[in-house]
């Protein structure tokens, strides 16, 4: 009889202990995406702008640039820039505690591969990634004139982005586009700089590299944690989690001479996911939350009328 009620105490308290080990993980998060946004301002204080979302697809991505400004400078001055990220052997088994979320049961395991992969994204718009190729930019390589949706190249939008990717020649990285407080005229509490995304866990899943231009981000196209699947780019036919799907990329899609690329915000906390706002502030974002605010809080001049608050 005593077994009995001992089990099933047991039985009801687990519950418990699991819900308060979350709440404690999703705290860490907060805690580790508060040290990224505020590091992006310390970058911007220094560089007088916010770090590149990525120069070019894989020469370095924003995760690069603010490693000085989490204490990890001795990474940074061993990044050798003029190689591509795979290259880097600095990066090689590296697991950063700051860039990944505890609630994530991956850990930075992605198959076989010696680049472990992690959690935060940079915010790179509402809309998604369009590659283009064997289409030469007007001008070429040149992200600079203010009209891109961060990850859209070659094709305008009126919507900009918090962080971009540049487009490159060759081996050659051309100048990303960056952005200041002053380009967030819907203000920083209203834009969304970072969030979070689910490590892939295998070669074909990359979501979760961070220091790869094409996983090193999210859009709000989708509301959080949505059932609409990822698309990636070189990305297998493939669902590795059932609530995160993916499916692959369609070299036919998207004006036919391109591929389109998005990834979402997604996360295992239950509910919802945290971001970082450009303010410095973190919100945990529901997966309810309305898709048109959520898009809004994806561009930072869209002069919507929503807010996050």
């Amino acid at each position: 009889m005593v077994i009995a009620i001992i089990g099933v105490l047991i039985a009801l308290l687990l519950p418990a202990v699991q819900a308060a080990r979350e709440a404690a993980r999703r705290m860490q998060c907060t805690n580790n995406q508060k040290q990224i946004v505020l590091a992006m301002h310390n970058y911007h204080d220094v560089q007088q702008s916010f770090p590149w979302g990525a120069r070019g697809t894989i020469n370095s991505t924003w995760a690069v640039q603010v490693l000085p400004f989490i204490e990890k400078n001795q990474i940074f001055t061993e990044y050798d820039f003029n190689v591509i990220y795979i290259s880097n052997t600095i990066l090689q088994r590296l697991v950063v505690s700051t860039y990944t979320c505890p609630s994530d049961g991956n850990q930075n395991i992605r198959g076989t591969a010696t680049i472990r992969i992690h959690n935060y994204v940079a915010c790179m718009g509402r809309e998604g990634i369009y590659y283009p190729y064997g289409t030469p930019r007007n001008p070429p390589n040149d992200d600079r004139n203010g009209l891109i949706d961060g990850v859209v190249f070659g094709r305008e939008s009126q919507y900009r982005a918090m962080f971009h990717i540049s487009s490159i020649s060759g081996s050659v990285a051309a100048y990303p586009l960056v952005t200041t407080f002053a380009d967030i005229t819907d203000g920083t509490s209203n834009t969304v700089a970072l969030s979070e995304t689910i490590q892939g866990g295998s070669t074909n899943d990359t979501r979760g590299l961070i220091w790869l231009g094409t996983s090193c981000y999210f859009t709000t196209n989708q509301t959080p944690n949505t059932m609409v699947a990822d698309i990636e780019a070189n990305a297998a036919a493939e669902s590795n989690h059932i609530r995160h799907p993916l499916t692959p990329m369609s070299t036919s899609s998207t004006d036919g001479d391109g591929y389109y690329m998005r990834i979402s915000a997604r996360s295992w906390h239950v509910g919802g996911v945290n971001a970082g706002l450009a303010d410095g502030s973190i919100r945990f974002i529901p997966d309810q939350i309305n898709l048109d605010i959520w898009r809004a809080a994806g561009s930072t001049n869209g002069g919507e009328i929503y807010s996050l608050h």
